[in-house]
């Protein structure tokens, strides 16, 4: 018994000291570059600026650097919930986020900058922007520079920065207004767009949950260390990103201007044998969400149809209260609740987890009363006969009366589980990376939205298509059966 415990106390220990020598970091590498993105449309190895600064901190704290993806928007809340123990993806010193998170020293520092394209002849600076539309990225700072000094600006928001410097370059929008570091290194590589003006400073920290006091005071040292050896300079420098806020930060550093340029982001073109392993790989994690959440969804629905048809009054009250709640709330609030949400009273489940049973839980709403709606078209006949034969009310609804619906719920159900196979593609807002998600990670790095687009449309086809040919068969059997029952019934003995 001494042995077995000692055994358990070694392996809990092995565990603790694993987790210690990992650090495990997260960013968004969806149009990521400079800061961090894929080498190439394989998606096999990372890059950017940011990912060769904390794979630098990670030795000298004498960690192993391990990356977490996650959505942009939801990095913090990740970082809160345990996912991860960092967040590097140029996330700005003092962002207000102060009570929540803890904020290393600076590693780079750079303005905004303003891109227009190379005929503009009206705008000059942002004070010009008045009356124009400027594009910005999801980003309060740009947001509160242009409406603060400028009473007649359009500000239109983008997801990515490849999107709206696009809309720029195609006339959609007069300007756009983002972080430096990036305008520099798209600018020259799309065509037709120059940077006019650079205002603001902003400077970027690896940020921590609270409790992670003393991991932050490791990077710090390490930042530290890094601007004494030079070697943070000699990772900006190499990335070209140098500036003039950025000189201030290093002051004192000894690095040198490496002679290898920044990578170039390529023309548009994607190599699809290597992108269709990973596009299979994304698939087979949305078909196992869609499947398992159907599932979850006709079960409950079944469920909440039979207690809302046949428990008592308050029961059934309660049951409708139910799945009017469900269908009258968002999904993705759902999602958000369920994964970010119930951690704070206990409640913690994987990604995988926690978007099978968010999506089952909306989708019995609409299983439910489409399970109502196929029992209340079963005579009511046959439930008397049943009960008449001797059967109690749970052995008429399993042998009787749910059989015959499900004649009546196929279409339906086959319509919702489509829906639910696309609306799958929600789940990568909880750090899993499925079909929609990859579609967005590729088309990004290789700059392909369209090629890659009509892939991803074409898998998405080819998964559902299948389930509709089984329902098509399954419903046109039962209907056979159906036709069978009704002429012995009428056949004269």
């Amino acid at each position: 018994m001494k042995r077995f415990f000692s055994l358990i106390l070694l392996f809990i220990a092995c565990e603790l000291c694993a987790n210690d020598a990992v650090l495990r970091w997260a960013a968004d590498t969806e149009s990521g570059a400079p800061n961090v993105f894929y080498e190439d449309e394989s998606l096999a190895k990372l890059t950017g600026f940011e990912t060769d600064i904390i794979e630098r901190i990670a030795a000298i704290i004498g960690r192993k650097a391990v990356f977490c993806q996650n959505d942009y928007d939801v990095l913090i809340p990740g970082l809160q919930r345990g996912l991860y123990d960092v967040v590097i993806n140029g996330i700005v010193t003092g962002s207000g986020n102060e009570r929540n998170i803890l904020f290393s020293k600076p590693y780079y520092a750079c303005g905004l900058a303003l891109v227009i394209r190379s005929d503009e002849e009206k705008i000059q600076s942002v004070l010009d922007c008045n009356e124009s539309t400027v594009g910005i990225l999801r980003d309060a700072r740009s947001e509160t520079i242009l409406t603060d000094s400028l009473k007649k600006v359009k500000v239109v928001f983008y997801p990515n920065e490849y999107c709206a410097l696009s809309d720029l370059n195609d006339g959609r929008v007069n300007a756009v207004l983002l972080d430096w570091q990036i305008a520099a290194y798209y600018v020259g590589k799309i065509p037709n767009l120059k940077i006019i003006d650079e205002i603001g400073e902003s400077r970027y920290s690896i940020v921590a949950p609270r409790s992670s006091g003393k991991l932050i005071a490791q990077i710090d040292r390490a930042i530290d260390k890094m601007k004494a050896d030079g070697s943070l300079e000699v990772i900006i420098a190499k990335w070209n990103l140098r500036n003039g806020h950025c000189e201030k930060l290093l002051a004192g550093g000894s690095g040198e201007q490496l002679a290898d340029s920044a990578p170039t982001i390529t023309k548009p073109r994607v190599q699809y044998a290597k992108i269709l392993p990973l596009f299979a790989k994304a698939a087979v994690v949305t078909l196992t969400i869609s499947i398992l959440g159907m599932f979850v969804a006709v079960v409950l629905g079944l469920c909440l149809a039979i207690i809302r048809i046949y428990a008592p009054k308050w029961i059934s009250f309660f049951a409708i209260s139910i799945i009017e709640f469900l269908r009258g709330t968002p999904l993705l609030i759902q999602l958000f609740f369920v994964f970010y949400g119930l951690p704070r009273i206990g409640i913690t489940l994987p990604p995988m987890v926690a978007g099978i049973v968010t999506l089952g839980i909306n989708y019995a709403s609409y299983e439910a009363e489409n399970f109502r709606a196929g029992m209340a078209a079963i005579p009511h006949g046959q439930m008397e006969a049943a009960r008449a034969l001797g059967m109690n009310q749970w052995q008429s609804l399993r042998y009787i009366i749910i059989p015959q619906a499900f004649a009546f719920i196929l279409p339906p159900l086959t319509n919702d589980f489509i829906a639910l196979l696309k609306d799958s593609s929600l789940v990568s807002l909880i750090t899993i990376v499925e079909l929609t998600k990859m579609y967005s990670l590729t088309a990004s790095n290789s700059l392909d939205f369209f090629g890659t687009g009509i892939v991803v449309a074409a898998i998405y086809f080819l998964i559902g298509l299948p389930f509709v040919r089984i329902a098509r068969w399954a419903e046109y059997h039962l209907k056979l059966e159906k036709r069978a029952y009704s002429s012995r019934k009428g056949k004269k003995f």
